[in-house]
């Protein structure tokens, strides 16, 4: 008799902590403001600088490049949703001593999408040698 009250409570323990992470992540889903976004750039010669720079009339931070890292550069970067949604332009730049600077354009919407969609930004520019045409 003692032993089924302490299976039935060992039982009741466990759906009571099953259902409580049940509703802890469909509270994170729900309300989560943050967008991560997996980047994978590369370039030839290796080593070019990668940056990203937000456009928007609402983001305070807008038109400033910040630096992500080297080639090749794979990463994930956090994005807040409302950022993401209020961006008119996001774009990527790739810059390398000796060689022309690249870049890669996407509204808001189609940069999350993409992200989503392929799991990944990927993106691996020609790096042109400076002075050729």
């Amino acid at each position: 008799m003692q032993q089924q009250n302490l299976s039935a409570m060992c039982t009741q323990r466990y759906l009571s902590f099953l259902i409580a992470v049940l509703v802890m992540l469909m509270l994170s889903a729900c309300g989560s403001r943050v967008a991560p976004v997996r980047f994978k750039v590369n370039s030839e010669p290796e080593g070019a600088y990668v940056l990203y720079q937000v456009q928007g009339t609402e983001i305070e931070c807008a038109g400033k490049w910040v630096y992500l890292g080297n080639t090749p550069l794979q990463g994930m970067y956090q994005f807040d949703r409302k950022l993401l949604r209020n961006s008119d332009k996001i774009s990527l730049r790739v810059m390398q001593q000796g060689y022309m600077d690249q870049t890669k354009e996407w509204t808001g919407a189609s940069f999350y999408e993409e992200s989503k969609g392929k799991g990944v930004i990927f993106w691996t520019p020609e790096m042109i040698p400076a002075g050729v045409r």
